[in-house]
């Protein structure tokens, strides 16, 4: 725990890439900046408060966000979306579905909330999904990086290892609408994707998915994330030439984002550095925030 709390403001919102992304800062916003990119269905409360506070009073202004389509972010409306099942059996039928959006549209939200905030460059933070749009960061705007870090990233390559067939399983199940269903989904999902290597924190979880309920549950805009993931294809021929200095994290247990992804990155982007949590799955347990924190501020500096 911090001694010395470090300032914080927002909840507040600004205008990105023509839609309005709800935003939060930690830290003096004099200090080299740092953003966080959350992943699919995760509002910008999966980056825990202390997990930021922790990364600002290492000297870093940190912003993290909601995503559009999920929290108070932008969401996007549609009169029928495919359910999370559907995309799954297109796939394997080879079907392409339909996307509202990519995750370069992502991408330049994120640089949009850069805008905003009036930072010309930042270290960014990826996971899950928000590695990936990192991803394409670094393709397609390299200047405005100044390093990248990967958390249990995907790369697009549909010859990656797959995930396990119970987070499989938990990613197509369809997302309750009551609240006190939605809560207990939520526990169940996180508890599969932790692995059973750290103690799990259920009263942390279970704290988390009320609030994210209440800060607005958006189950077709989770699929509409997840059309975005699969329309942007395969990242690894961009990612061979990327210059941005990164640093992959990734845990031996990961059931929803294999090890072998992370390993296959670290091969793949030139230069990179590889930080393994023995251990951890597919989330941020707090026994592994020292090894986390101190291999992003190492990086970073």
């Amino acid at each position: 725990m911090l001694t010395n709390p470090v300032e914080r403001t927002g909840p507040d919102f600004a205008d990105a890439n023509g839609i309005r992304l709800c935003y939060e800062t930690f830290g003096k916003r004099s200090d080299p900046p740092l953003v966080l990119v959350m992943g699919l269905a995760a509002q910008m409360i999966v980056w825990p408060e202390d997990f930021c506070a922790q990364l600002a009073a290492q000297g870093r202004f940190v912003v993290r966000f909601d995503n559009r389509d999920i929290g108070k972010s932008t969401w996007f409306t549609e009169e029928k979306t495919p359910s999370m099942a559907d995309i799954f059996m297109g796939l394997a039928a080879g079907q392409k579905l339909p996307a509202r959006y990519a995750l370069i549209d992502m991408a330049k939200d994120t640089l949009g909330l850069m805008d905003a905030l009036g930072i010309e460059r930042a270290d960014v933070v990826g996971a899950s999904m928000g590695g990936a749009i990192t991803q394409e960061l670094m393709a397609a705007y390299p200047e405005r990086l100044r390093t990248a870090t990967l958390i249990f990233a995907p790369s697009g390559d549909p010859n990656s290892p797959q995930a396990s067939p119970t987070a499989l399983a938990n990613l197509m199940a369809p997302r309750p609408t009551d609240r006190a269903s939605f809560i207990e989904t939520y526990v169940k999902t996180w508890r599969v994707l932790a692995a059973d290597h750290f103690p799990f924190d259920e009263e942390k979880t279970r704290r988390e998915g009320a609030e994210s309920f209440d800060r607005g549950s958006n189950p077709q805009g989770v699929v509409r994330q997840m059309l975005a993931i699969v329309a942007s294809g395969n990242r690894k021929d961009a990612l061979r030439s990327t210059h941005t200095p990164t640093l992959i994290i990734h845990g031996t247990l990961d059931p929803l984002v294999p090890f072998g992804i992370g390993e296959d990155l670290a091969q793949t982007i030139p230069g990179a550095k590889f930080e393994i949590i023995e251990g951890m799955g597919h989330s941020l347990p707090r026994q592994a925030w020292p090894q986390i924190l101190n291999a992003i501020d190492a990086h970073a500096r």
